[in-house]
């Protein structure tokens, strides 16, 4: 069986179009088409491509005496998504927490601050009486602390939430 059959076959099993498979990989239905028939045979990004999105070896698709994936090819492939998505959870979870915990501290770090602030009588600070709050009681340590954390957090969601998969 050459690529081009293999390209139907898991195109069908998949039970998309040519069109749909065309836009997921960035290229003309007419190409799509093309590879079916034999007319023409895609490159080696866009085998890599069509392994991932058929969820088979580019083995599969290149070579025609491998007609099949195993089904200990196929556990170890449900294995290793099942890891990377527990591990994607575990990220998300974490930048949560440390978001949420960050921005605690930093409303808690803050409001120590206005109610010192409230206390004093003079200040030596060009933030005024606040920042003196903040210095005197070194307040301004885990305001840093939790800013720091928030940003962190913020970004690990960031990342996961823009990442490809």
């Amino acid at each position: 069986m050459n690529i081009g059959h293999k390209i139907s076959l898991c195109r069908k099993k998949s039970g998309i179009s040519q069109e749909v498979l065309a836009n997921k990989l960035k290229i003309s239905r007419q190409a799509v088409s093309r590879w079916e028939t034999g007319d023409a045979v895609p490159d080696t990004e866009k085998i890599i491509q069509l392994s991932r999105i058929f969820d088979v070896s580019t083995d599969y698709l290149l070579l025609d005496e491998i007609e099949e994936q195993t089904e200990t090819e196929r556990k170890v492939n449900a294995q290793t998504d099942f890891a990377k998505e527990k591990r994607r959870h575990l990220r998300i979870c974490m930048g949560t927490i440390f978001f949420v915990i960050g921005l605690a501290a930093l409303i808690g770090s803050l409001a120590g601050a206005v109610i010192y602030a409230d206390s004093l009588t003079e200040w030596y600070s060009h933030w005024g009486k606040y920042g003196t709050a903040l210095f005197r009681t070194w307040m301004i340590v885990p305001l840093i602390l939790s800013i720091s954390l928030s940003i962190a957090g913020g970004s690990i969601l960031w990342r996961e939430y823009c990442k490809e998969d």
